[in-house]
């Protein structure tokens, strides 16, 4: 009996499938953003791209001339330490010469394995 409970025990320990995280870490990532908590969303981006873009500089790159409304994940791919991820988008666009516009679009995004955590690696 002490044998059973310990494989039952060393299976709930095990981590799950790379794609899942990763398409939940994509999905809270996109959530941080949709509710303007980009402090939250730049928790997201691999240590790398921290180190050499300070928060400040990321929250110019976004701008502000779109509100993203939903998020929802279509496809993710991972071989070895790195994740490819297609995430589409509804958002809302106000800008000078448009008035407003809304629309959909798929997102590709690729997530990188640093220090066994999955993190957005922007194309930039």
């Amino acid at each position: 009996m002490p044998i059973i409970g310990l494989l039952f025990g060393l299976s709930g320990c095990s981590s799950p499938p790379p794609e899942e995280e990763v398409g939940r870490r994509a999905l809270e990532r996109w959530q941080a953003l949709i509710q303007g908590d980009f402090n939250r969303a730049y928790e997201y981006l691999s240590p790398g791209y921290r180190a050499v873009n300070s928060f400040e500089l990321y929250r110019a790159r976004i701008g502000k001339a779109v509100q993203w409304k939903e998020a929802t994940l279509k496809n993710v791919s991972c071989a070895d330490k790195a994740c490819k991820v297609t995430v589409n988008i509804r958002y809302r666009y106000v800008g000078p010469r448009v008035e407003s516009y809304e629309g959909e679009s798929p997102v590709k995004e690729k997530w990188t394995q640093v220090e066994g955590e999955w993190w957005f690696l922007p194309k930039d």
